[in-house]
């Protein structure tokens, strides 16, 4: 296997453009922003970007409690891994080095090097084990916010979406849904059946004799749909990094 590398060719944005789009959640690069490919064996499989950029996620579910979660919104900061196909080139263009310099970047060695460090982080140095399959659509973020709290965003448009940032995790799966954040905890299924564990108390305690394969099922389809890791098991050495990265992620049914 390749690591995942940066390329030396650098760009910079003129019009903003939806990286991300999905019914849950988006991700806007402004223009300004500077960015590389980021290739494995020579091949194109996403980007590393710096600059004026915000990203939303819905979180927030309905249930019979009334809505639970959270809308997250927020400015994103330093520099962020994007696996996954765009069409960013097609309102870029050349950098300069002023435009590496706005974003405090001395030049376009420096700002390589910086995206090699979020590489090494973002992957807690395994990224011989994070193998990108360029033929299978799905999109990852790996990133942090302005208030430097780390995010991670992975998404499918057939099969569904999660998000982890700070104490909030959003799994969004086949007709199921696990939501946990600062209002509750709330799993639901296709038959749309729920477990509510929030401030006025828990909910729905007896639609589930055991609510533990309902969470390994919502998290396993959600993640079953994300198809841009050849081996998705490489996904939980760079998981365990973030909030609720799942202790027994050993044990849910990834598909390699």
């Amino acid at each position: 296997m390749k690591n995942l590398t940066p390329d030396r060719y650098v760009m910079v944005t003129t019009q903003e453009i939806d990286i991300i789009s999905h019914e849950k959640a988006y991700v806007k690069m402004s223009p300004g922003c500077v960015w590389s490919y980021l290739l494995q064996d020579g091949v194109r499989v996403g980007v590393a970007f710096t600059g004026p950029s915000r990203f939303a996620v819905d979180a927030i579910a309905e249930t019979d409690m009334g809505a639970m979660g959270e809308s997250i919104t927020g400015e994103l900061s330093g520099v962020q891994l994007f696996i996954g196909s765009t069409s960013l080139e097609n309102i870029s263009k050349n950098a300069e080095i002023s435009d590496a310099q706005k974003q405090k970047f001395q030049d376009f060695d420096s700002f390589t090097t910086a995206i090699e460090t979020a590489i090494h982080d973002y992957l807690n140095g395994d990224t011989k084990k994070s193998t990108i399959d360029t033929k299978k659509d799905s999109k990852i973020l790996f990133g942090h916010d302005s208030k430097n709290k780390k995010l991670l965003l992975v998404l499918s448009e057939e099969k569904g979406l999660v998000f982890t940032y700070d104490k909030s995790v959003f799994v969004l799966g086949d007709d199921n849904l696990v939501s946990v954040s600062k209002s509750g905890v709330v799993v639901s299924n296709k038959d749309g059946k729920q477990i509510i564990v929030g401030k006025s108390g828990v909910v729905g305690l007896d639609n589930f004799l055991d609510i533990g394969p309902i969470v390994t099922q919502s998290v396993s389809s959600a993640m079953k749909g994300l198809k841009g890791l050849k081996s998705l098991k490489s996904m939980k050495h760079s998981m365990r990094g973030f909030p609720y990265a799942w202790d027994n992620v050993d044990d849910f049914d990834w598909e390699d």
